[in-house]
């Protein structure tokens, strides 16, 4: 009897042992719960155990794990506040609170925890999310103090350097706008220009003409663009710095012949001639062998400055160096053209027979200009009109006809007809003409020539 008392003992000894070695634990009672979906139980059981323990962070990180399962977003972001507020560094719960803030339509509490979660681990792409959501939303002041936290630490583009420059410019703050758009300058790739367009304003307010134009050299050489390098030039002119605007478009013309008269057009169109002028001086200066092309557009950025004594030197200097008579003969019918012929009585005995033969269209109206129709005749006996523009075969025919009878225009252009030589725009001119001298036969088999 008695071992077998002492037997019962023992198992009823193990049983309770058992029971309360195997039964589940508060908190893993609680994620047994959740685990089962049975949330609002373990919401009951856990606002039983805080009331025990209020501040255990393990009990209010899964109430407020809970509370979010049930979509009681507010509860679990009260739930979370208090969490963090014993593990503040628990980056994971709060990117979590952040989410149910954003979900929850607290902006301003999300962004504010946003904010710590960067600060707690920055890296580039989330300072980059934090700042675009700053801007975003208005908070200018945050998104200053944030840029400009990190621009300390290395961590921004020359894009947010800018902005941060732009902030503080608005805020007519120059030492600090200068300070963070130099440094985005440095870094900026060759072609970046908003940027140090907006540093080239923050240096005309500091008054660093020096600075101003060395930086703007260095700008124009990296851009080789006319239209920024002129935006350049003319917002010094604009700013007062005269001096430094024509010495920066001088050195553009020097890098930059070609595309000189395209920034010339600027400034003068701008009313900036001086600038502009200094500019044709330099390029007629150095042009020892200038195009055709680069004279018509020199005569014509001329006019723009109102200056033709620059145009008239350079023809001079062209036909006494013995330059080729084509590029002569094109530049003195586009100063004609721009300036009217009485522009060239001056320099007329310096232009040869061999130069005006390249442009026989334009000697003869120059000699009619002259009163010489005979030498205009020959000029333009000179001319196959084959081989002209439609626009410059209707110049020939308009001479002619003032050099000869209605008869002879009529008996060149039959010739021309018969040979297959006469432009094809030139038929009805032809088909007038006999009709004018009473040719009713010729001008019906020009026609039906035509409609062949």
């Amino acid at each position: 009897m008695k071992t077998a008392h002492q037997f019962g003992l023992v198992v009823i000894v193990s049983l309770v042992v058992a029971a309360v070695v195997l039964s589940p634990k508060r908190g893993e009672h609680t994620a047994m719960l959740a685990g089962e979906g049975r949330h609002k139980d373990a919401i009951a059981l856990l606002d039983r155990q805080l009331a025990q323990a209020p501040h255990n962070p393990d009990l209010l990180a899964a109430l407020g794990r809970s509370y979010a399962a049930i979509g009681e977003d507010h509860r679990a972001i009260d739930a979370f506040d208090a969490y963090l507020a014993v593990r503040p560094d628990d980056l994971t719960a709060r990117n979590r609170q952040a989410e149910l803030l954003l979900q929850s339509g607290l902006t301003d509490r999300y962004l504010d925890a946003l904010a710590r979660v960067v600060a707690a681990q920055p890296s580039p792409d989330r300072v980059t999310r934090l700042v675009e959501l700053f801007r975003l939303y208005g908070r200018a002041e945050d998104e200053m103090a944030t840029l400009q936290t990190y621009a300390g630490k290395a961590m921004l583009e020359p894009s947010q350097l800018e902005r941060l420059g732009a902030l503080f410019a608005e805020r007519e703050n120059w030492r600090e706008a200068r300070q963070w758009l130099e440094l985005a300058d440095q870094r900026a790739p060759p072609g970046a220009s908003a940027g140090r367009l907006l540093l080239l304003e923050v240096l005309i307010q500091s008054n660093e003409t020096d600075r101003i134009y060395e930086r703007a050299q260095a700008w124009m050489l990296a851009w080789r663009s006319p239209f920024l390098s002129g935006r350049l030039i003319l917002r010094m002119a604009q700013s007062g710095l005269a001096g430094s605007a024509s010495r920066l478009a001088l050195k553009y013309t020097d890098m930059m012949p070609d595309e000189t008269f395209e920034i010339v057009g600027l400034l003068a169109g701008k009313g900036y001639q001086d600038p502009a002028h200094q500019m044709l001086v330099r390029w007629a200066d150095r042009a020892k062998k200038p195009t055709g092309r680069q004279l018509r557009a020199f005569v014509q950025a001329s006019a723009l400055v109102g200056d033709v004594s620059g145009p008239l030197v350079k023809l001079m200097q062209l036909v006494n160096s013995g330059s080729d008579p084509a590029s002569q003969g094109e530049m003195a019918e586009e100063l004609a053209s721009t300036f009217g012929k009485p522009a060239l009585v001056a320099i007329r005995p310096l232009l040869s027979n061999k130069v005006l033969l390249a442009r026989p269209l334009f000697a003869a109206e120059l000699s009619l200009f002259e009163g010489n129709r005979e030498m205009a005749r020959w000029y333009l006996n000179q001319i196959d009109p084959a081989q002209l523009s439609p626009e410059r075969s209707a110049g020939w025919l308009a001479l002619l006809h003032r050099v000869e009878t209605d008869a002879d225009v009529f008996k060149r252009l039959a010739v021309l007809w018969t040979d297959g030589r006469l432009p094809a725009e030139l038929v009805p001119d032809f088909a007038e003409e006999a009709m004018k001298l009473g040719q009713v036969g010729t001008h019906a088999l020009i026609w039906n020539s035509v409609r062949k």
